[in-house]
């Protein structure tokens, strides 16, 4: 063969390498891009550490029969087990702090409530969420449940999602139908000075040995309450310079209320101060409390149970209609998960099974989608529906800093020697601003 022949063989060869080279290469481009096709949920890229046996959750109680849910068809759809972890709001935080950065975890997802987002993602807990949420997932988001978990950072223009939320809860009051009517009384207070009158019409016929009862036992039930009635005084955590004010005016006036309804009046069970969320709605589903202030998803439980109400939290006479304080829950991959985009498709199953299995039916409070707070609007079996959307507008989210936990810490802590009458209130909230000062927390 002579050269002029070889060398037309060897340019033909290479040539046809070239070309399936190219082809190979622009069907990876093609697999890889779907994501950005329009497709509504996201694709995960192929897990670099292969199939887990077994991915693990960290939740809060009232999750569970949702997570569960979605858990079963995971384990149905990838044939991979779900560990599921649960406590109660008061220990979550520091469950998840301990479990990830004091010696290692095998945790791949977390709930994430809203005021820890900041905190979360900025110590490197949380994995941003940048390669796995679309646009059009985005667009279909209620724009304040997204925004709660949007943060910037110093590497990226623009800022990251650190967690994809479920649910977006707000405070409500709870009344006892039945005994109200037992009283002559037919309608909720709309006031928190009728609020403590008809307790007061209560107690006063033996109905009721008190009239309210709350969440206040030492965690971040005493800060959304404290918030929201601040809030109702024309307070709020901060001013417009960013100056911590809480310890004037009406936020010494809100913590005063507080301590007056334990001391003063009679208005507020004692136990409260040793009540979480869920044993003061359990203390109030027994029948022997006029009112109670609590989160969405006391609905669900009490609307079992026969003569239970929802109203608006009441506002100060002179003031606001009603005050509220937002939370909600979120779901995040942790930065130490060796397992992200499996992890990242048992969220993905959130979104696609939403209209199977709804978070606000097992969970409550509203939903997180446009479309299901449209439907939510105009469905009949939802009873309190306009309410929960009507209560929106008067709603205050919790600051939302790094030091946010730190935060509530000191202001936790001087709340209940108020309660506890170690100190008087302007006292306790004077001496908490000095310490957040002096921490460096803004």
């Amino acid at each position: 063969m002579d050269k002029s022949m070889l060398r037309s063989r060897l340019f033909y060869y290479l040539l046809l390498l070239s070309l399936l080279t190219l082809t190979a290469i622009f069907i990876f481009s093609t697999r890889s891009n779907e994501r950005g096709s329009g497709k509504e949920t996201a694709q995960s890229t192929s897990p670099a550490s292969g199939r887990p046996d077994q991915i693990s959750i960290l939740i809060e109680n009232s999750y569970l029969p949702y997570i569960r849910q979605i858990a079963a068809r995971y384990e149905e759809q990838y044939g991979i087990k779900v560990d599921i972890r649960s406590t109660d709001i008061n220990s979550l935080h520091d469950q998840i702090e301990d479990s990830i950065l004091r010696g290692g975890t095998d945790l791949d997802i977390i709930l994430v409530d809203t005021v820890w987002t900041t905190g979360f993602a900025r110590s490197g807990l949380l994995e941003p969420l940048r390669n796995y949420v679309t646009g059009s997932v985005i667009d279909k988001l209620v724009p304040i449940a997204y925004n709660q978990r949007v943060i910037s950072n110093d590497l990226y223009a623009l800022p990251d999602l650190y967690a994809f939320p479920v649910i977006m809860e707000e405070k409500f009051l709870y009344y006892n139908e039945s005994m109200l009517r037992s009283a002559g009384i037919y309608a909720p207070p709309a006031t928190w000075e009728e609020l403590k009158d008809m307790a007061k019409y209560i107690q006063d016929k033996g109905l009721a040995k008190y009239g309210l009862i709350w969440s206040w036992k030492p965690g971040e039930g005493l800060i959304t309450d404290y918030t929201l009635l601040a809030n109702a005084l024309g307070v709020q955590a901060k001013d417009a310079n960013g100056r911590w004010v809480f310890n004037e005016g009406g936020g010494v006036q809100a913590l005063e209320f507080m301590v007056n309804t334990l001391r003063s009046s009679g208005l507020s069970d004692p136990a409260s101060l040793t009540a979480g969320d869920m044993s003061a709605i359990e203390t109030f589903a027994e029948g022997k409390t006029p009112f109670l202030i609590s989160w969405a998803y006391a609905d669900p439980i009490l609307s079992r149970k026969p003569g239970f109400k929802m109203a608006l939290v009441p506002g100060f006479q002179g003031y606001q209609r009603s005050s509220t304080v937002t939370g909600g829950g979120a779901l995040g991959i942790t930065r130490t998960s060796r397992h992200k985009d499996w992890a990242w498709k048992f969220i993905d199953l959130t979104i696609s099974m939403r209209n199977e299995v709804s978070a606000k039916d097992q969970i409550g409070g509203l939903s997180v989608w446009n479309e299901q707070i449209d439907q939510f609007e105009n469905e009949e079996k939802y009873l309190n529906r306009n309410l929960m959307t009507e209560q929106f507008e008067y709603a205050i989210n919790r600051p939302s800093m790094s030091s946010y936990v730190e935060w509530s810490g000191v202001l936790q802590d001087a709340i209940t020697s108020a309660l506890i009458c170690r100190k008087t209130a302007r006292q306790a909230l004077d001496e908490a601003k000095a310490e957040i000062e002096k921490q460096g927390i803004k």
